[in-house]
C-alpha cells in the first residue's frame, strides 16, 4: 500500500470483562460496524432494517455479493454435527462462544483467586503469579474455541452459515439475520432481493481458505443467476479478503474482469488496522491518563459501569496492573490470535515483519507463516492488483471515514486520521492527511509523484475541511468521504447506504463528478439509523383522536423528516436540528394520545434519570481520583 505519509467487576477477572467488553462492545460490529476490538477493529455495518425489499422494476441489474465484516457472518459451534449447547441447554455466546458466567467465574476463582488475593495483600505480583493467571483465564475464555491449529485450521467445528441462495429465497429466519446486520433496502428498492447474495465466513478462521471460497462463489452466483459478472461489496474486514482475492486471480493468470463488474468498498481495512497491528507488536498503550480515564469509557460506553472500572482498577498498583493487561495481550496473542490468518490480515504491512519476528519465528509457525507472508505479499501488491483490475475493465469504488482517532488503546490512536477502527490511509489506499482536525498547510500542493488524478489541471478534489488531499489516493476519482463519521456508525449513515445502492445499480455512475449534487466527493457524517425506524412507527400512529392543531403539527413534522432524510447533502446541524424536533413533536403526539403531560410541561417526576446521575458520580470520583493521583493505585497513594 502505498503510504505518502512517513509515518462482572470482581477483581480476581476484571480483565475478562475488559477483553469481553471490547470485543463485545467494540469491534466487531456486532451492531453496526462492530469491528478489532482489543484487536481489530474491524466494523462493520448493522442497523435496524425493515426485511422486506422489492425491485422497483423489470430492469435487469447485475447481481451483487456482500463481503461483510469481521463477525458479521453468523456463525455456530457444533459437537457432533449439531449445533453444541452449553451446560444450561442453550447455544454458546457468540462470537466467542463463551460459556455461562458462572463457569466463566468458577473458572477465574479457581484458576486466579489465590494469585489475585496474594498480590491483593502483598500489593506484589511475585513471579507474576496474578498476572500469568489473569492471563490464562481470559485467553481460555475468549479463543479457547475458535483456536486454529498449526495449519490455520479449526480445531473445532466453527462453521458459517452459507447462503447458496439469492436473498430473497432464503428462509425468514436467515434473511432477518442478513438484514440486521447490512442496511440494505436502499438496494434491494431498486435491484430486488434477487439480485443481493451475501459470503459469509468465520472471521478468525483461515485467510487462504476464505480467499478460494469467495473464488468459488462469484462462480456459483453467475450460474445461480445467469449473469455473465457481479459486483463485490467488500465491508471492512471484507477489503482484507478482497485482497486476498485478487491475488488469487493473479496467482492464476487470470483477469478479475472475466466475472466481475464494479467492486464497491466501503471503510475497507485494505492495509489493516492499527489496533491490531499496534497491540500485536508493542501491546496496549501504557499511558496513565488513557488506563485510568478514558479506555474503558472508550470500550464500554459513556455509562457508570466505565467509570466504576476507572475506580475499582486501583486495587492494583499501577506497575503490576500494566503487567497484567500485557501479559493478556501476549497469552491471547502467543497462544491463539497468531494462528488465525484472517487476523493476519488485519495487521498493517507497516507492523506485519515486527510482528513477524515475535510471534511467527519458531518451528510451530512454519505453516502459519507461509499462510501469512503470502497473505502480506497479497497486502503489498493490493494497489498494484488494484490498477490492474481497473485496466482490464473492472469499475472500482471507495466509501471512507475520516477524523476520527482510533480508540485509545494502542500508541497509534492520536497519531493518524483514522475512523475510530481503520486509518485513513488503509481505507483510502494511501490518502494524505497530517491527523484529526489538523488541516493542509496554506502553501501545500500535491507532490507531483504521489499525484494519481487523472486531470490535475482541471479536476477539483479539495477537501471543504482541507484535512485530507484525496490526489495521493490511489483511485481520487472514484473514491468517497465522509467528514466526522465513525466506522462502527456506518451503517446508520444512511447517505452511504443510498451512495452504495446507486454505485451499485446505476452504471452511468462513473466517477465523483457524475452525480455531485446528491453525492459529492466529500460529505459529512451523520446517524438516522433510529430517526428511520422511529419515524416509520410514527407514520402508522392512529391520529384520528388528536386535536386538529396538533394533527397539523404531526403531518408537518412528518413532512419535514422525510425532506431532511432524502436531502443527502443536508448540513450536520440542521439533519440534528430536524431530528429533534421530530423526537418534540413525537413526545406531544404521544401524550396526547395517552392522556399524560409532555415532560416540558412542568411535570419533572418521570424525568429524573438515576443511572445518569449515578454516572455523573462515579464520572466525577474518577476524574478527581486521577487529577490527585494519577497512575497510582490505592496502596500507593500518599
Amino acid at each position: 500500500m502505498q503510504n505518502f505519509e512517513q509515518n462482572y467487576l470482581q477483581s480476581e477477572y476484571f480483565c475478562v470483562y475488559f477483553i469481553y467488553m471490547f470485543f463485545e462492545r467494540k469491534f466487531f460490529m456486532k451492531k453496526p460496524f462492530k469491528a478489532l476490538a482489543l484487536l481489530l477493529s474491524l466494523i462493520i455495518l448493522s442497523a435496524s432494517v425493515s426485511v422486506s425489499c422489492f425491485a422497483a422494476s423489470n430492469e435487469s441489474y447485475i447481481p451483487s455479493i456482500i463481503v461483510p465484516g469481521i463477525f458479521q457472518s453468523e456463525v455456530k459451534y457444533y459437537e457432533n454435527g449439531e449445533v453444541a449447547l452449553n451446560s444450561e441447554g442453550e447455544e454458546y455466546q457468540k462470537p466467542f462462544f463463551i460459556n455461562p458466567t458462572k463457569e466463566v467465574v468458577a473458572d477465574a476463582l479457581t484458576t486466579a483467586l489465590v494469585p489475585i488475593s496474594r498480590l491483593l495483600i502483598s500489593q506484589k505480583d511475585k513471579d507474576e503469579m496474578a498476572a500469568n493467571a489473569v492471563a490464562d483465564v481470559l485467553a481460555r475464555t475468549l479463543m479457547e474455541k475458535q483456536k486454529c491449529d498449526e495449519n490455520g485450521k479449526f480445531i473445532n467445528d466453527i462453521r458459517a452459515t452459507k447462503y447458496y441462495d439469492s436473498v430473497k429465497d432464503l428462509s425468514d429466519y436467515d434473511r432477518e439475520y442478513i438484514f440486521n446486520q447490512l442496511p440494505l433496502q436502499d438496494y434491494c428498492n431498486v435491484a430486488g432481493e434477487e439480485n443481493l447474495y451475501v459470503f459469509s465466513y468465520a472471521s478468525l478462521g483461515n485467510m487462504i481458505d476464505t480467499a478460494k471460497e469467495l473464488y468459488d462463489f462469484i462462480s456459483f452466483v453467475k450460474k445461480d443467476s445467469g449473469s455473465d459478472k457481479v459486483n463485490l461489496v467488500p465491508i471492512s474486514q471484507g477489503g482484507s479478503v478482497a485482497n486476498a482475492l485478487l491475488q488469487l486471480y493473479a496467482d492464476n493468470n487470470r483477469s478479475l474482469s472475466e466475472d466481475v463488474h464494479r467492486i464497491v468498498y466501503i471503510v475497507p481495512a485494505l492495509d489493516g488496522s492499527l489496533l491490531l497491528g499496534d497491540i500485536f507488536e508493542y501491546g496496549l498503550l501504557d499511558d496513565d491518563e488513557e488506563l485510568y480515564k478514558k479506555m474503558f469509557p472508550a470500550l464500554m460506553g459513556e455509562d457508570y459501569t466505565a467509570y466504576l472500572v476507572n475506580i475499582i482498577i486501583r486495587i492494583f498498583p499501577n506497575a503490576d496492573l500494566n503487567n497484567i493487561l500485557d501479559k493478556a495481550v501476549e497469552k491471547l496473542v502467543g497462544d491463539y490470535m497468531r494462528f488465525s490468518t484472517l487476523l493476519w490480515g488485519l495487521v498493517p504491512s507497516g507492523n506485519y515483519p515486527g510482528c513477524r519476528e515475535i510471534y511467527l519465528s519458531d518451528e510451530i509457525s512454519t505453516e502459519i507463516r507461509r499462510q501469512a507472508d503470502w497473505y502480506y505479499g497479497a497486502q503489498l501488491n493490493s494497489d498494484k492488483n488494484i490498477l490492474n483490475a481497473v485496466n482490464d475493465g473492472v469499475e472500482i469504488f471507495d466509501v471512507v471515514d475520516y477524523n476520527e482517532y482510533l480508540y485509545e488503546i494502542c500508541d497509534s490512536w492520536n497519531k493518524v486520521n483514522a475512523d475510530g477502527i481503520i486509518q485513513l490511509d488503509s481505507t483510502s489506499m494511501g490518502a494524505f492527511s497530517l491527523g484529526v482536525d489538523v488541516q493542509l498547510p496554506a502553501e501545500y500542493t500535491t507532490p507531483a509523484e504521489f499525484n494519481n488524478c487523472s486531470d490535475p489541471a482541471h479536476h477539483d478534489h479539495s477537501d471543504p475541511n482541507n484535512i485530507v488531499d484525496p490526489c495521493t489516493g490511489l483511485l481520487p476519482e472514484t473514491t468517497f468521504y465522509f467528514f466526522n463519521q465513525n466506522h462502527e456508525k456506518t451503517a446508520s449513515n444512511d447517505i452511504i447506504m443510498k451512495l452504495a445502492a446507486a454505485l451499485l445499480t446505476d452504471d452511468s455512475f462513473k466517477t465523483v463528478y457524475s452525480r455531485p449534487n446528491e453525492f459529492p466527493q466529500f460529505n459529512n457524517g451523520r446517524n438516522a439509523k433510529g430517526f428511520m425506524k422511529d419515524l416509520n412507527e410514527f407514520e402508522k400512529l392512529d391520529v384520528s383522536a388528536l386535536s386538529p392543531e396538533l394533527k397539523a403539527e404531526y403531518d408537518r413534522v412528518i413532512e419535514e423528516s422525510h425532506a431532511a432524510l432524502n436531502n443527502t447533502v443536508l448540513a450536520p446541524d440542521d439533519f440534528e436540528q430536524a431530528k429533534a424536533n421530530f423526537y418534540s413533536v413525537r413526545e406531544r403526539v404521544n401524550c396526547a394520545l395517552e392522556g399524560k403531560e409532555p415532560s416540558d410541561s412542568g411535570d419533572t417526576s418521570l424525568s429524573f434519570d438515576f443511572t445518569a446521575v449515578l454516572t455523573k458520580l462515579l464520572k466525577v470520583a474518577s476524574d478527581i481520583l486521577y487529577r490527585l493521583f494519577k497512575g497510582l493505585g490505592f496502596s500507593e497513594m500518599k
